[in-house]
This record gives C-alpha cells, sequence and structure tokens, in this order.
C-alpha cells in the first residue's frame, strides 16, 4: 500500500466515523503567523453549541513505532493551523515516551492497519497476501475450460506490492502463492506460470503440452 492511500483510507475511515460536521482529505490551510498553506491529511469540522471545534487528523504509515519527535512535529502543525484537537493515525504503535508526551498536549493515538485501510479503499480486495504483508492480493482474474466434456475452473489474483500470483483451482481445490516466473501444476494437470502483469496457463495431457491459454481472460492487469 502507498501511503497516499493510506492517508486516503483514514480520511475514509473519519468520513465513516463522522455522525455530524464535515470531514476535509488532503487540503490547505494558512499558517497563522507565516500565512503559508499547509498540508492537511484529514480535517474534521464540527459546531458544539456556538462553537466550530476543530480536530487536525494525521496518517503516518511507518514500519517501526512513533516516538516524541512524530508527537512534536503534529501538535506544532496543529498549534500553526489552529485546530482545537490533535489524532495520529498510524499502521504501527508508538512508544511509551511518545504516549507520555502527548497525553497532557490531549493528542490520541489510533491504529490502523494496512488490512483494515486496504478494506476502506480497494475494490475487489481478496486477502492480505502471505508472501510479503505489506499490501493486499486482489481478486481479478477468473476462467473456465472444457476438457473432455468437463468444466475446470479457476479464482486468481495478484499481490499490488510483491506481485506474488495467488491461485484456487476450483476443480481439484488445490491452492499455491507464486513468485515471479515461478510455475505450478495442479492435481488436475493445470500448469500455471507467474509473469509480470499475467499469467500463462496450460494443460498438461499424456501426449505433450497444449497451449489453452486466452489472453483475454487470463490477463491480470494491475495500475
Amino acid at each position: 500500500m502507498k501511503w497516499q492511500e493510506y492517508q486516503e483510507a483514514v480520511g475514509v475511515l473519519y468520513e465513516q466515523m463522522s455522525e455530524m460536521g464535515e470531514v476535509k482529505k488532503n487540503i490547505t490551510i494558512p499558517d497563522r503567523i507565516t500565512g503559508q498553506p499547509r498540508q492537511i491529511d484529514v480535517w474534521w469540522e464540527f459546531p458544539a453549541g456556538n462553537h466550530l471545534i476543530k480536530i487536525l487528523i494525521d496518517a503516518k504509515m511507518r514500519t517501526s513505532k512513533l516516538d516524541v519527535k512524530d508527537v512534536e512535529e503534529i501538535l506544532a502543525l496543529a498549534k500553526s493551523v489552529k485546530a482545537d484537537k490533535a489524532i495520529i493515525v498510524t499502521n504501527n504503535e508508538w512508544t511509551a515516551p511518545a504516549e507520555v508526551f502527548a497525553n497532557p498536549e490531549g493528542l490520541d493515538f489510533l491504529v490502523l492497519t494496512i488490512d483494515e485501510a486496504t478494506d476502506l479503499i480497494v475494490d475487489g480486495k481478496w486477502l492480505m497476501c502471505h508472501d510479503c504483508q505489506n499490501d493486499c492480493v486482489v481478486m481479478d482474474s477468473d476462467g473456465a475450460i472444457e476438457i473432455e466434456g468437463k468444466i475446470n475452473w479457476w479464482l486468481g489474483g495478484k499481490c499490488r506490492s510483491c506481485k506474488t500470483l495467488h491461485i484456487i483451482c476450483q476443480s481439484c481445490g488445490a491452492k499455491v502463492m507464486m513468485k515471479m516466473n515461478d510455475s505450478w501444476k495442479c492435481n488436475c494437470n493445470f500448469e500455471w506460470t507467474n509473469k509480470e502483469d499475467y499469467y500463462e496457463f496450460k494443460v498438461i495431457e499424456e501426449n505433450g503440452i497444449e497451449d489453452y491459454q486466452n489472453p483475454n481472460q487470463m490477463k491480470i492487469d494491475f495500475n
């Protein structure tokens, strides 16, 4: 998952959570001193009596825990745009000193995992990739072919990040994960080969290999 997608997922999360007010995503607000535009991941405004409450929400996709420096940066940003409250949403967690520093300032933390984030914004998400665990597999390929009067069909999808191919042969129930350029044959003699933007499909027969590839059906496109 790209950090821009994680930012979008955090915005979608708060759009779903907020029952009042307005949630804005990826906007700029003038700095209270310099007037220069400051980028804001998510901005939530809602009325409370005669007042308008303004909450700054910052998305941080990290491989390690947030620390005090992260808290200091967001608190400074919140002050510069006159936010009443700040929230950090992260896929990881935070250090104990970061929490101690944040508590007196009223800054909150929220964990939104990569799995949860992809649920919010990725159409066709199948599962999180068991190989890289950094992104999801999108189910965007299926097919069927008649062989000797029997219908054989399968489901497939690739990890958006590492391009590992996940295949389920519905005919024999076999499942596999294949890295780039790997090949695999299931129990009913179907053979797949994982390529960059598609996978090749063949049927192994007793008298040789007969190619049943259908490019229109088999190709997997990635953006």
